[in-house]
Protein backbone atom coordinates (compact mmCIF):
# COMPACT_ATOMS: atom_id res chain seq x y z
CA UNK A 1 0.00 0.00 0.00
CA UNK A 2 2.72 2.30 0.85
CA UNK A 3 4.31 2.16 -3.10
CA UNK A 4 1.40 3.47 -4.86
CA UNK A 5 1.94 6.67 -3.78
CA UNK A 6 5.38 6.31 -5.05
CA UNK A 7 4.43 4.75 -8.52
CA UNK A 8 1.45 7.62 -8.95
CA UNK A 9 4.56 9.94 -8.42
CA UNK A 10 7.00 8.68 -10.66
CA UNK A 11 4.61 7.93 -13.46
CA UNK A 12 3.84 11.55 -14.42
CA UNK A 13 7.82 12.39 -13.96
CA UNK A 14 8.63 9.50 -16.87
CA UNK A 15 5.65 10.59 -18.91
CA UNK A 16 6.98 13.92 -19.25
CA UNK A 17 10.51 12.64 -19.78
CA UNK A 18 8.92 10.56 -23.16
CA UNK A 19 7.28 13.60 -23.85
CA UNK A 20 10.49 16.05 -23.79
CA UNK A 21 12.94 13.59 -25.17
CA UNK A 22 10.24 12.85 -28.23
CA UNK A 23 10.39 16.99 -28.62
CA UNK A 24 14.02 17.39 -28.44
CA UNK A 25 14.75 14.71 -31.22
CA UNK A 26 12.06 16.20 -33.42
CA UNK A 27 13.82 19.40 -33.10
CA UNK A 28 16.73 18.00 -33.56
CA UNK A 29 15.40 15.89 -36.78
CA UNK A 30 17.49 17.28 -40.06
CA UNK A 31 15.13 19.93 -41.98
CA UNK A 32 14.34 19.74 -45.86
CA UNK A 33 14.07 22.69 -48.68
CA UNK A 34 11.88 22.85 -50.38
CA UNK A 35 12.37 24.10 -54.26
CA UNK A 36 9.29 25.34 -55.91
CA UNK A 37 9.06 26.45 -59.60
CA UNK A 38 5.66 28.09 -60.92
CA UNK A 39 5.14 28.42 -64.16
CA UNK A 40 1.48 29.87 -66.48
CA UNK A 41 -0.32 27.94 -68.49
CA UNK A 42 2.09 28.14 -71.45
CA UNK A 43 4.82 27.50 -69.76
CA UNK A 44 6.71 30.53 -68.48
CA UNK A 45 7.99 31.25 -65.42
CA UNK A 46 5.07 33.17 -63.25
CA UNK A 47 7.11 36.13 -60.67
CA UNK A 48 5.20 37.06 -57.81
CA UNK A 49 3.49 33.93 -56.70
CA UNK A 50 2.87 33.49 -52.76
CA UNK A 51 4.05 29.96 -52.15
CA UNK A 52 3.50 28.48 -47.88
CA UNK A 53 4.64 25.13 -46.55
CA UNK A 54 2.32 23.52 -43.44
CA UNK A 55 4.84 23.75 -40.63
CA UNK A 56 6.73 27.07 -41.78
CA UNK A 57 5.96 30.02 -40.47
CA UNK A 58 6.69 32.09 -43.14
CA UNK A 59 5.98 32.63 -46.80
CA UNK A 60 8.45 33.32 -50.23
CA UNK A 61 7.28 34.85 -53.19
CA UNK A 62 9.01 33.74 -56.59
CA UNK A 63 11.25 35.61 -58.89
CA UNK A 64 11.85 37.07 -62.11
CA UNK A 65 12.80 32.77 -62.94
CA UNK A 66 9.81 31.50 -61.25
CA UNK A 67 11.50 29.58 -58.64
CA UNK A 68 11.53 30.03 -54.65
CA UNK A 69 12.70 28.08 -52.39
CA UNK A 70 11.96 27.17 -48.46
CA UNK A 71 14.19 26.24 -45.75
CA UNK A 72 14.05 23.91 -42.56
CA UNK A 73 11.17 21.95 -43.54
CA UNK A 74 10.11 19.69 -40.55
CA UNK A 75 10.10 15.59 -41.57
CA UNK A 76 6.50 14.56 -42.78
CA UNK A 77 4.18 14.91 -45.37
CA UNK A 78 2.99 18.56 -45.35
CA UNK A 79 0.47 20.84 -48.12
CA UNK A 80 2.58 23.19 -50.38
CA UNK A 81 0.28 26.31 -51.41
CA UNK A 82 0.59 28.59 -54.46
CA UNK A 83 -1.50 31.38 -54.49
CA UNK A 84 -1.22 34.70 -57.12
CA UNK A 85 -3.94 37.28 -57.86
CA UNK A 86 -5.38 36.85 -61.03
CA UNK A 87 -5.00 33.10 -61.12
CA UNK A 88 -6.01 29.96 -59.44
CA UNK A 89 -5.23 28.60 -56.28
CA UNK A 90 -3.19 25.46 -56.18
CA UNK A 91 -2.62 23.03 -53.73
CA UNK A 92 -0.20 20.11 -53.52
CA UNK A 93 0.93 17.38 -51.21
CA UNK A 94 4.90 16.49 -50.62
CA UNK A 95 6.52 14.04 -48.82
CA UNK A 96 9.53 15.24 -46.66
CA UNK A 97 11.89 12.70 -45.49
CA UNK A 98 14.15 15.25 -43.45
CA UNK A 99 17.96 16.54 -45.23
CA UNK A 100 16.18 16.29 -48.00
CA UNK A 101 16.14 18.24 -51.22
CA UNK A 102 11.89 18.55 -52.60
CA UNK A 103 11.16 19.71 -56.20
CA UNK A 104 7.87 20.73 -57.22
CA UNK A 105 6.34 22.31 -60.50
CA UNK A 106 3.31 23.66 -60.07
CA UNK A 107 1.28 25.35 -63.43
CA UNK A 108 -1.26 27.89 -62.79
CA UNK A 109 -4.41 28.99 -64.98
CA UNK A 110 -5.51 32.31 -65.23
CA UNK A 111 -8.74 33.12 -63.03
CA UNK A 112 -10.09 35.99 -64.96
CA UNK A 113 -12.27 38.16 -62.36
CA UNK A 114 -15.76 39.29 -63.69
CA UNK A 115 -16.77 42.51 -62.29
CA UNK A 116 -20.30 43.17 -62.51
CA UNK A 117 -21.44 46.63 -63.78
CA UNK A 118 -21.58 49.51 -61.47
CA UNK A 119 -24.61 51.10 -59.99
CA UNK A 120 -24.63 54.49 -58.79
CA UNK A 121 -26.99 55.91 -56.22
CA UNK A 122 -27.38 58.43 -54.17
CA UNK A 123 -27.32 56.60 -50.68
CA UNK A 124 -24.86 54.37 -49.61
CA UNK A 125 -22.16 56.72 -51.13
CA UNK A 126 -18.83 57.60 -48.98
CA UNK A 127 -18.65 60.89 -47.20
CA UNK A 128 -15.39 61.57 -47.58
CA UNK A 129 -15.12 60.59 -51.15
CA UNK A 130 -17.86 63.06 -51.91
CA UNK A 131 -16.13 65.59 -50.23
CA UNK A 132 -12.91 65.23 -52.36
CA UNK A 133 -14.48 65.24 -55.40
CA UNK A 134 -14.04 61.73 -56.63
CA UNK A 135 -17.57 61.36 -57.58
CA UNK A 136 -17.71 64.92 -59.67
CA UNK A 137 -14.38 63.71 -61.71
CA UNK A 138 -16.12 60.61 -62.04
CA UNK A 139 -19.49 61.59 -63.61
CA UNK A 140 -17.03 63.97 -65.87
CA UNK A 141 -15.47 60.99 -66.58
CA UNK A 142 -11.70 61.41 -67.47
CA UNK A 143 -10.28 58.59 -66.03
CA UNK A 144 -10.73 55.50 -64.83
CA UNK A 145 -12.40 54.66 -61.20
CA UNK A 146 -12.47 51.20 -59.35
CA UNK A 147 -14.76 51.40 -55.56
CA UNK A 148 -14.73 49.54 -52.14
CA UNK A 149 -17.27 47.12 -53.87
CA UNK A 150 -15.09 46.58 -57.29
CA UNK A 151 -12.08 46.31 -54.99
CA UNK A 152 -13.30 43.75 -52.35
CA UNK A 153 -14.45 41.31 -54.91
CA UNK A 154 -10.56 41.47 -56.94
CA UNK A 155 -9.55 40.60 -53.00
CA UNK A 156 -5.62 42.02 -54.43
CA UNK A 157 -2.84 40.68 -52.29
CA UNK A 158 -1.29 44.55 -52.85
CA UNK A 159 -1.79 47.62 -53.64
CA UNK A 160 -0.37 47.16 -57.12
CA UNK A 161 -2.62 44.04 -58.01
CA UNK A 162 -5.61 46.36 -58.16
CA UNK A 163 -4.13 48.16 -61.37
CA UNK A 164 -3.85 45.20 -63.27
CA UNK A 165 -7.82 45.54 -63.77
CA UNK A 166 -7.82 49.30 -64.45
CA UNK A 167 -8.08 50.67 -67.42
CA UNK A 168 -4.93 52.72 -69.27
CA UNK A 169 -2.72 51.28 -66.86
CA UNK A 170 -1.03 47.94 -66.48
CA UNK A 171 1.19 46.20 -64.06
CA UNK A 172 4.87 44.57 -65.09
CA UNK A 173 7.79 42.91 -63.38
CA UNK A 174 10.76 45.05 -62.44
CA UNK A 175 13.18 42.53 -60.44
CA UNK A 176 11.59 40.48 -58.11
CA UNK A 177 7.99 42.82 -57.34
CA UNK A 178 5.95 43.96 -59.69
CA UNK A 179 5.20 47.71 -60.19
CA UNK A 180 2.33 50.00 -62.25
CA UNK A 181 3.49 51.79 -65.04
CA UNK A 182 0.85 53.91 -67.61
CA UNK A 183 0.49 51.98 -71.21
CA UNK A 184 1.67 55.12 -72.60
CA UNK A 185 4.10 58.11 -72.47
CA UNK A 186 6.64 59.36 -74.06
CA UNK A 187 9.41 57.02 -72.98
CA UNK A 188 7.35 53.69 -74.14
CA UNK A 189 5.59 51.92 -72.70
CA UNK A 190 7.10 49.88 -69.19
CA UNK A 191 8.79 52.86 -68.33
CA UNK A 192 6.37 55.57 -67.27
CA UNK A 193 5.55 55.65 -63.82
CA UNK A 194 2.48 57.67 -63.12
CA UNK A 195 2.59 60.07 -59.76
CA UNK A 196 0.94 58.70 -56.40
CA UNK A 197 -1.45 60.54 -54.47
CA UNK A 198 -2.43 59.22 -51.34
CA UNK A 199 -5.78 60.75 -49.43
CA UNK A 200 -4.66 63.81 -51.78
CA UNK A 201 -1.52 63.99 -50.91
CA UNK A 202 1.65 63.42 -53.07
CA UNK A 203 4.08 60.48 -52.44
CA UNK A 204 7.43 61.31 -53.55
CA UNK A 205 7.39 57.53 -55.52
CA UNK A 206 10.84 58.74 -57.95
CA UNK A 207 11.80 55.56 -59.14
CA UNK A 208 10.27 51.95 -59.70
CA UNK A 209 11.51 50.95 -56.06
CA UNK A 210 9.87 53.64 -54.52
CA UNK A 211 6.73 53.21 -56.07
CA UNK A 212 6.90 49.41 -54.84
CA UNK A 213 7.82 50.19 -51.75
CA UNK A 214 4.88 52.97 -51.06
CA UNK A 215 2.02 50.60 -52.88
CA UNK A 216 3.26 47.65 -50.75
CA UNK A 217 2.76 49.88 -47.57
CA UNK A 218 -1.04 51.17 -47.73
CA UNK A 219 -3.36 48.11 -46.52
CA UNK A 220 -5.67 46.75 -49.14
CA UNK A 221 -8.71 46.21 -46.92
CA UNK A 222 -7.89 50.05 -46.16
CA UNK A 223 -8.04 51.48 -49.65
CA UNK A 224 -11.85 52.94 -50.28
CA UNK A 225 -11.54 54.03 -53.51
CA UNK A 226 -8.80 54.52 -56.81
CA UNK A 227 -8.53 56.37 -59.56
CA UNK A 228 -5.97 57.00 -62.49
CA UNK A 229 -5.53 59.53 -65.17
CA UNK A 230 -3.33 58.28 -68.55
CA UNK A 231 -1.97 61.39 -69.96
CA UNK A 232 -1.82 65.03 -69.06
CA UNK A 233 -4.70 66.17 -70.39
CA UNK A 234 -7.28 63.93 -68.18
CA UNK A 235 -5.12 65.29 -65.44
CA UNK A 236 -7.04 67.36 -62.73
CA UNK A 237 -6.01 70.87 -62.28
CA UNK A 238 -5.12 70.03 -58.59
CA UNK A 239 -3.44 67.18 -59.47
CA UNK A 240 -1.44 68.17 -62.40
CA UNK A 241 1.80 69.18 -61.26
CA UNK A 242 4.42 69.23 -62.87
CA UNK A 243 6.19 66.35 -65.12
CA UNK A 244 2.93 64.12 -64.55
CA UNK A 245 3.45 63.25 -68.39
CA UNK A 246 2.91 59.62 -66.88
CA UNK A 247 -0.51 60.29 -65.78
CA UNK A 248 -1.49 60.34 -61.74
CA UNK A 249 -2.84 57.54 -59.59
CA UNK A 250 -5.08 58.81 -56.65
CA UNK A 251 -5.69 56.38 -53.99
CA UNK A 252 -8.52 57.09 -51.27
CA UNK A 253 -8.42 55.38 -47.87
CA UNK A 254 -11.25 54.78 -45.61
CA UNK A 255 -10.16 57.05 -42.66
Amino acid sequence: MRRIPVIATLLPLALFAISTTAAAQAARAPRSLLVVHVLDENGKPLMGARVTVGGVAREEFTGASGEVSLTAVPPGVRLVEVRRPGYAFQRAAAEFAGGDTVRREVRMTRSDVELEGLVVTSWGRSVRLRNNGYYDRQRRGFGSFMARDEIARLNPYHATDIFRYMRGFAVIPNGWRDIVVTTRGPNGFGSCLPHLYLDGNRMFARNAQEQADALEAIPTDNIEAVEGYQGAATIPAEYNVTGSVCGVLLIWTRG
